[in-house]
């Protein structure tokens, strides 16, 4: 109950100050960067991180899906979630579908072609098993097994291969780990000096290094946070090691393209 108090009273404020936003929308600063994926990868957690951070000014929420799904509302619905305008500080936000959406590069680059782009990649498989329990857990995805969701891609993949569909599209699970292939969609637009790609467990295990290279990607001083608590962390049994090895195929040939051009294994 008071959880969903604090969650209630959130929204009312950010609702509020958007508003506001909204009325101060020329004001307002563009985003310097944005952390585009991977979903379940550490995004989170490393928004959180950079609140700290004096130098950096957050939106007034992690992931507002401007360039995923709601790019029809314009460019001023889109600033007015940002503070005002600074010399002094970076500002960015964190939407992880950014990644897997189709239309999000043409679309960030011709709102800001000098942006910076921050992704964190996790073991495709365990990222995949993760984001199947935690729409599970939401209530969102009803089927009983991670093995019954990922037949289901499996099965309509083709289906939904040329036009992109969010409800459908936010059910595969193992789609959107294949990295190198979305990542080539990028480095069409934007060049690669632009983009800092993190395995996730190095982020976890070694963060403050971790950290010290984000900051140095951002070109903003080394001033580490207070806690590095993990944020949304999901409690749930271990994936099997059969769907593991069943799935290693499937990411084989992406996994090789991440390796050459990214120097990221899993």
């Amino acid at each position: 109950m008071y959880k969903s108090f604090k969650t209630f009273i959130r929204k009312v404020i950010n609702k509020i100050l958007h508003l506001f936003g909204l009325l101060t929308y020329q004001l307002r600063q563009k985003p310097d960067f944005l952390i585009i994926g991977a979903q379940k990868g550490g995004t989170s957690s490393l928004f959180f991180y950079l609140k700290f951070h004096p130098q950096i000014q957050r939106p007034i929420k992690k992931e507002i899906h401007y360039f995923n799904l709601f790019f029809d509302r314009g460019e001023g619905w889109y600033l007015a979630h940002f503070p005002f305008r600074s010399t002094k500080h970076l500002t960015g936000e964190a939407s992880p579908d950014y990644l897997f959406h189709p239309d999000s590069p043409e679309r960030i680059h011709s709102f800001n072609p000098n942006m910076k782009f921050i992704l964190l990649l996790r073991d495709p498989i365990e990222r995949a098993y993760s984001a199947y329990q935690m729409n599970k857990r939401m209530g969102i995805d009803t089927r009983e097994t991670f093995e019954d969701a990922i037949q289901y891609e499996f099965d309509n993949r083709e289906q939904y291969a040329k036009t992109y569909n969010y409800e459908k599209h936010n059910f595969f699970y193992l789609e959107r780990g294949l990295y190198a292939q979305q990542i080539a969609r990028w480095t069409k637009v934007f060049d690669k000096n632009k983009f800092l790609v993190i395995k996730s467990s190095d982020f976890f295990s070694n963060t403050n290094d971790v950290l010290k290279h984000v900051y140095n990607f951002l070109d903003i001083e080394v001033k580490l946070p207070p806690t590095l608590k993990p944020m949304n962390v999901g409690k749930y049994p271990p994936i099997s090691s059969k769907i593991r090895e069943n799935l290693e195929s499937y990411y084989s040939n992406d996994a090789i393209e991440l390796k050459k051009n990214w120097q990221i294994e899993f």
